[in-house]
Formats: C-alpha cells, sequence, structure tokens
C-alpha cells in the first residue's frame, strides 16, 4: 500500500512538473515541412507559423526586439539508447517595431537580409517562410531510413528585467517554442 502510494506520488510528480514544458510548446508550427535533395547535399522548405503572445506583441510595439531562431540537426536513430544528433544550422531572425516610420524591421544575420513591413502579419509572413534552404553537406553515409533532420525553433524578447526572466521559465507568455519536426533523410 505504502509502494503504491509513492508510485502514484511520483507520478502525479512528474504529470505536475512535465505540464508547463507540454503547454510551452505548441506557439509555433512546422507546415508543409519536406527535405529535398540527395547525399550530401539537401535542401529544406517549410512554413514556420509563429502565433506571438499578446504580451510579445506589446513588448514588440513598446521598443523591445523580438528574437527568433529556426534550427536544424542531423539525427541519427539508435535501438539502444538515446538518439545521437549534432547540429547542422541555425537561422537567426530579429523582429523591431520603428515608432517614429511605424514600420516593422525584420533582419535575417546569416545572410545579412533586411525587410521592411508596414503591419506585423506581412512582417510575419516573410518570416514563416523559408524556401530551398540549403543544408550544409551531410558527410554521414545515409543508410535506409537511419538518419534524419531535425528542426525546432523558438522566439523570445531580446531583454527581460530579472522579474521577468524568472516568471519567464513558470509560463509561456514570454517565450515561444515548437515542438520539433523530424523528417528522414531521402
Amino acid at each position: 500500500m505504502f509502494l503504491k502510494r509513492k508510485i502514484y506520488a511520483l507520478g502525479l510528480f512528474l504529470f505536475l512538473c512535465l505540464l508547463p514544458l507540454y503547454v510551452a510548446a505548441g506557439n509555433i508550427d512546422f507546415k508543409d515541412f519536406r527535405v529535398i535533395g540527395k547525399a550530401p547535399n539537401y535542401s529544406v522548405q517549410t512554413r514556420v507559423e509563429f502565433k506571438l503572445t499578446n504580451y510579445l506583441k506589446q513588448a514588440l510595439l513598446n521598443g523591445i526586439a523580438l528574437n527568433a531562431r529556426i534550427q536544424f540537426r542531423l539525427g541519427e536513430h539508435r535501438s539502444w539508447w538515446f538518439n545521437k544528433d549534432v547540429p547542422l544550422r541555425t537561422i537567426h531572425y530579429q523582429l523591431k517595431y520603428h515608432a517614429l516610420s511605424r514600420h516593422y524591421l525584420l533582419s535575417r544575420s546569416d545572410t545579412g537580409e533586411n525587410w521592411n513591413f508596414t503591419t506585423l502579419p506581412t512582417a510575419l509572413r516573410k518570416l514563416n517562410e523559408l524556401r530551398s534552404y540549403k543544408l550544409p553537406p551531410i558527410k554521414e553515409p545515409v543508410k535506409n531510413g537511419q538518419y534524419y533532420i531535425f528542426a525546432i525553433a523558438d522566439m523570445s524578447p531580446a531583454t527581460l528585467r530579472l522579474p521577468l526572466r524568472i516568471q519567464s521559465l513558470f509560463s509561456d507568455e514570454y517565450k515561444l517554442t515548437s515542438e520539433g519536426v523530424l523528417w528522414p533523410l531521402p
């Protein structure tokens, strides 16, 4: 009886600890994710939908920049232990609002590109699209279905003051996180 209570308490504790992680995920969705090409050169085509919370929209309008990143990793399935993955490439974006000109400024650091938009939905639409993005050459020999591309995205304010940094650990209002997308290499 005592052992059953301990197991029940442990299960409840794990559920309550992991619930915020599950609730926090899903504010960014990958749509139409595809890996194109043959070994060793692959490219990715996807749409990444960012759904901003009211806090992030207000922070943007009040002059705080939002940093977004999309990470691509090469993973290998393993049968008896955790899957192995290595980073391939990370794309960094920054979204700002310029109050004087009333424009949204979007910049991408890996290419040095900058865009200006008059509305937030059009800026997010540009941030969402990722067409024919070339991944670095994969040096691993690709075996049937053993390797995959893993993608994950997040968005957070560039600066958070100390009380909000602590609150951001327990709330999904201050940071957006996606669930990962796993796609086998062709």
